[in-house]
């Protein structure tokens, strides 16, 4: 299925697959995410969402098909190629250490080395520099964790996706991806991580998003792409759809009469 391009298209896969042996994951799927917006990636168990997913952060190698940013081609074969092409993604695991500090749950990996003689000589870390951003990024996020020195463990659910969304927010140069990003939530804490997936748009990001709630499809979200199969069966703006075709769509009840 070919999806018209706009103007503003920071990424486009073309004819992404992925085989293991004679099992077909996902077959010739096309995406277009457009500079923005928070692109929506609905479809039934097994219809390919998180192969997609995987295929464009590296956790997993596609076994065919291209990948864009910005017009060039982009070789992502590994998480680190992803990050280095500006993706940042949270996982349904959230991908916390729990034994750790929101501090250093967030710098994890990109850790803020002392410019003194102890952070050349022994890599000493300036603790006091990763929290004041932290501090300043939540007051932007409006996110309410007062003590970042408590371990991971210690926080809720929401809480806890609030930091790993602000932690994209932190180093995601342009390109957010999300697996359920409400995942085990309750009602008030999904609409909590609902406005945090929503603001990233503020912060120049653009969203690729997993999810079952249809609600939030319809409430958050710009554009759907609906996968059944592992083959693309419809993109469509959210204003043109309602709740019911979307089900149609996903279950094959209802054909996309634009593929």
């Amino acid at each position: 299925m070919t999806q018209t391009l706009g103007a503003n298209t920071i990424l486009k896969a073309r004819g992404l697959s992925k085989r293991y042996g004679g099992v077909v994951a996902l077959e010739d799927v096309d995406l277009e995410l457009r500079q923005g917006e928070v692109l929506a990636v609905v479809g039934d168990n097994g219809a390919g969402k998180s192969t997609l997913i995987k295929t464009l952060t590296g956790a997993i190698s596609k076994t065919a098909g291209t990948v864009e940013i910005d017009g060039k081609e982009v070789h992502i074969d590994s998480p680190s190629d992803a990050k280095a092409a500006g993706i940042e993604t949270v996982y349904q695991d959230l991908a916390l250490v729990n034994e750790l500090s929101i501090t250093k749950n967030m710098f994890l990996g990109r850790e803020i080395i002392r410019e003194d003689l102890f952070g050349r000589l022994f890599g000493a870390l300036d603790f006091p520099k990763m929290d004041a951003e932290i501090r300043s990024l939540f007051q932007k996020l409006d996110i309410r964790i007062a003590d970042i020195y408590r371990e991971a463990e210690a926080f809720s659910g929401g809480q806890r996706q609030a930091v790993a969304l602000a932690k994209t927010v932190m180093f995601g140069k342009r390109i957010a991806i999300l697996d359920e990003p409400t995942a085990a939530l309750g009602v008030r804490e999904s609409k909590m991580a609902m406005d945090l997936v929503n603001s990233l748009k503020d912060h120049g990001l653009s969203v690729i998003m997993i999810t079952h709630n249809m609600q939030h499809v319809m409430n958050y979200c710009d554009r759907v792409m609906v996968l059944r199969l592992g083959r693309l069966a419809a993109v469509k703006d959210v204003r043109d759809v309602d709740g019911d075709t979307l089900v149609g769509l996903i279950t094959g009840a209802v054909e996309d009469r634009a593929a």
